[in-house]
């Protein structure tokens, strides 16, 4: 690097003084299970502990997953049911709307099969990976 320009001379000194204390000598991995293999024997009791928190933490997330399914399909039915009822109520609206515009199911069946697709796809895009998990 050239030390004309101060900016870099003085980000490669930065560097340089941050970079002095790391370890890249030969051997480098042997001396990291060297420390770990000394750690684990001062302290024997690790590999239990950290099972037992492991488990700790595993049913600790089963538990806020199961939650947040509950809380899921809780609101999943409360919009289908909102859904339900705006459709039961504006029902006359809808078939005056339908009878009068071009998707009626006689003249454009094509046009209905794509709304029903569409609306079975975005029924099933949120379950895709669930359901690409069965088909394996």
């Amino acid at each position: 690097m050239s030390s004309d320009e101060p900016q870099i001379a003085t980000l490669d000194a930065r560097l340089r003084r941050m970079m002095a204390g790391l370890d890249a000598a030969a051997g480098f991995e042997a001396r990291v299970m060297q420390r770990v293999a000394a750690r684990a024997a001062r302290s024997g009791t690790v590999s239990g502990d950290l099972r037992a928190q492991f488990e700790r933490r595993r049913e600790i997330v089963r538990r806020r997953l199961r939650r947040e399914a509950w809380s899921n399909a809780i609101t999943i039915a409360g919009v289908g049911v909102t859904a339900f009822v705006l459709v039961w109520h504006y029902s006359a609206e809808i078939v005056q709307w339908v009878t009068e515009s071009d998707l009626q199911a006689t003249h454009q069946p094509a046009v209905l099969l794509v709304v029903a697709l569409a609306a079975v796809g975005a029924a099933l895009w949120p379950m895709r990976g669930r359901l690409t998990g069965l088909l394996k």
